[in-house]
């Protein structure tokens, strides 16, 4: 999607010529920083929304808010709130969605079906999931499998669970939080879930799924595109489940963001260009690769997975982001820690939470999110 669309931006005018170059993740921010300081940066970035804020409080990045409220194409109004509040520090603007992912929960029909579960009625609580994916474990098969590993990718799905419950990152050894943590680590230990999700990256848990060894697989819709290429069953996709007594819909928000290093030598096209990505004919094509309009305002005509389109898209309406906060690698290792502590049974959830809060509170204190 994004590389056609550069294709086509090109072909529209001749003003400004994009030339993309493609950098390993984990290098971006390293590299931005030393390009700021030489004063050699790139005219366009596009960068993991819980990464933006804290390139911008290092004044690595342009401020846009005044480029956006002179824009005819970008208005935060239409914005789903949580790709739109990725972007802002300090009431300030840094960049602009691109993109938005969140999860859900896939489901195989065919073994609910074997196992006496109504596909058609996927688990929507807490304790729905847990006693499906116990009736569902056996026989060489996982019950559901997850990503608890010491990346980014722990907490992403992890912290859904921490807001259903009522917990808060400010807050994050509060009985609310230990009991979010303790729901995963009771479906590893009744053998639900396999003591290897705390090795398993987000496609390792959809591999695990499409091969027939997961009943459920939590992850999103990047892999839409796999699992209707790979999977050979009947499967669906719904909603995460809620607590039942507190009844709070949540998910975790991932997508990218487009930002304007500091010190660009053209910010008027590289924002032009932010504008043209943003456009409803541009934005609705993405939906061909899994990846979600960020805008309320876009219509994806006869979507490719539509029932799968109409989940993610309801998902993403509660989908909370990482931080936004400067100093969130930093929060976000604490929280891998406590997750991988408990899940191998190093310590309980209350004591690795309460290691983390012993990072993570300090950190909030000094700079609250």
């Amino acid at each position: 999607m994004i590389h056609q669309a550069i294709k086509d931006y090109n072909a529209s005018q001749d003003e400004y010529r994009i030339e993309p170059r493609v950098l390993p993740f984990v290098q971006l921010q390293t590299e931005l920083i030393k390009a700021v300081a030489t004063g050699d940066v790139p005219d366009l970035i596009t960068v993991d929304n819980p990464v933006l804020v804290s390139l911008a409080a290092q004044g690595a990045l342009e401020d846009l808010t005044d480029l956006v409220s002179e824009s005819e194409n970008i208005d935060p109004e239409v914005y789903v709130e949580g790709p739109w509040r990725s972007n802002v520090w300090r009431d300030q603007i840094y960049g602009v969605p691109r993109d938005a992912n969140t999860i859900g929960v896939y489901y195989n029909k065919d073994m609910f079906r074997e196992a006496g579960l109504d596909p058609e009625s996927p688990p929507a609580t807490w304790d729905e999931l847990r006693d499906a994916a116990q009736t569902l474990a056996g026989d060489g098969v996982n019950g559901i499998a997850f990503s608890a590993i010491m990346s980014e990718e722990g907490p992403f799905q992890w912290l859904p669970f921490l807001y259903q419950a009522g917990g808060s990152l400010d807050n994050i050894n509060s009985p609310e939080a230990v009991e979010a943590l303790q729901f995963w680590v009771d479906l590893v230990e009744s053998g639900s879930a396999s003591p290897d999700v705390v090795n398993m990256r987000q496609y390792e848990a959809a591999n695990t799924f499409m091969a027939g060894n997961a009943a459920m697989a939590i992850s999103g819709p990047w892999e839409l595109p796999r699992i209707e290429q790979e999977a050979d069953f009947d499967w669906s996709l719904a909603l995460l489940p809620v607590k039942a007594d507190k009844n709070i819909r949540a998910s975790a928000l991932g997508g990218y963001n487009w930002a304007i290093p500091a010190g660009a030598e053209n910010v008027d096209g590289a924002f032009e260009f932010i504008e043209f990505m943003s456009r409803q004919d541009v934005l609705q094509n993405g939906w061909d690769t899994g990846r979600l309009p960020p805008r309320t305002d876009i219509t994806v005509p006869d979507p490719r997975w539509p029932e799968a389109f109409a989940t993610f898209n309801e998902q993403l309406q509660t989908a909370i982001p990482r931080g936004p906060h400067p100093r969130w690698p930093e929060i976000s290792k604490a929280l891998q820690i406590a997750i991988q502590e408990a899940l191998t049974g190093r310590k309980s959830a209350q004591d690795a939470l309460d290691s983390a809060a012993a990072t993570i509170n300090p950190i909030l204190q000094e700079t609250p999110l």
